[in-house]
């Protein structure tokens, strides 16, 4: 049967004017018109209604939705030692910016980021959490090095200090991890160092390895794509549709995360198109294999098209199911 997850984040706002909103409470606290602990349970409330709207649509395997999260490098850089914040660069092709991280001097681990959030987030959940890091190289390429200058060096550096946050994870109970690397499929030729990355970041952790890729093309990775050290490999069928086709080529021994449904675009998909996806897919890959998901995170989508693209998703997955 196929199984249903999320990608990573999902909207912080939401126009139910009966929820507490964090955007405010978030301004407030700017304003000093709040304590760190309103803002706080501002914080909770909302990771709370995220986890409990994504069990309500039927999601078999969900995430925190990165509530705390202002972009997918940043939160990270704040707990390695010897970065520094930046200004604002697009993320990719999107309408959205993030905060650049500068490397001062060599890095070293500081505190860990995600565990304290996947536990709130574990405690709070009736269903499995999948907890999400950045990759190595991805969190690489998106700063800026003025004390390496090796980006090899600079990459297994990250890695190491990642698996210390994997490790973690797996300790405090999580079964799949996910790794956000969207970089490789616009840097094809570093297929090799992203290797070597997941090597570390993996070693000796019993834990399922997700890998996602997004907004890219995989033709230049495939096939060693698939000799990759992760269990479970995200790939972004929407933005490229190629990359159905060339998943369709494959030999089927890793699971497949299906990323179908188009994170970045309002209109919705109809049960027909999914339909006809899983039956392509399936005819290649056993249907216990795959993840049926989001093209990425579902954060450039109000809300409510959030909610309904995700409510989709999981009906025409029951419907394939029968």
């Amino acid at each position: 049967m196929l199984r249903t997850t999320g990608v990573g984040n999902y909207p912080k706002i939401t126009e139910d004017k009966t929820c507490l909103g964090l955007r405010q409470a978030r301004n407030q606290f700017d304003q000093k018109k709040i304590s760190a602990e309103e803002l706080e349970q501002a914080y909770q409330e909302t990771i709370k209604r995220v986890i409990r709207e994504q069990e309500e649509t039927g999601l078999d395997l969900i995430t925190d939705g990165q509530i705390r999260w202002d972009d997918p490098v940043t939160p990270f850089a704040k707990h390695i030692h010897s970065f520094e914040i930046g200004g604002l660069l697009r993320f990719f092709d999107n309408n959205v910016y993030y905060r650049r991280p500068i490397i001062k001097s060599k890095l070293s681990f500081k505190e860990y980021f995600v565990v304290d959030e996947f536990k709130f987030a574990k405690a709070s959940s009736k269903k499995e959490i999948k907890p999400v890091i950045v990759g190595a190289f991805t969190f690489a390429q998106l700063s800026l090095d003025e004390f390496y200058h090796d980006e090899e060096k600079l990459v297994l550096e990250l890695a190491g200090i990642l698996h210390k946050e994997a490790e973690k994870l797996e300790q405090e109970g999580a079964k799949i991890i996910q790794i956000d690397e969207p970089s490789l499929c616009f840097y094809p030729e570093k297929l090799k160092l992203v290797h070597e990355s997941l090597k570390i970041i993996t070693q000796d952790i019993k834990a399922k390895f997700a890998l996602y890729l997004y907004f890219g093309s995989i033709r230049k990775l495939a096939p060693e794509l698939f000799d990759l050290p992760v269990d479970i490999l995200g790939v972004d069928v929407v933005s490229k549709s190629e990359n159905l086709d060339l998943l369709l080529e494959y030999d089927g021994k890793k699971e497949i995360g299906l990323g179908c449904v188009d994170a970045r675009d309002t209109k919705m998909e109809t049960e027909s198109e999914l339909l006809t996806i899983f039956e392509k897919i399936t005819k290649v890959i056993p249907s216990e294999k795959i993840y049926i998901n989001p093209s990425c995170g579902l954060e450039f989508l109000p809300h409510a098209e959030a909610q309904k693209k995700l409510k989709n998703m999981v009906q025409a997955v029951r419907k394939f199911n029968r």
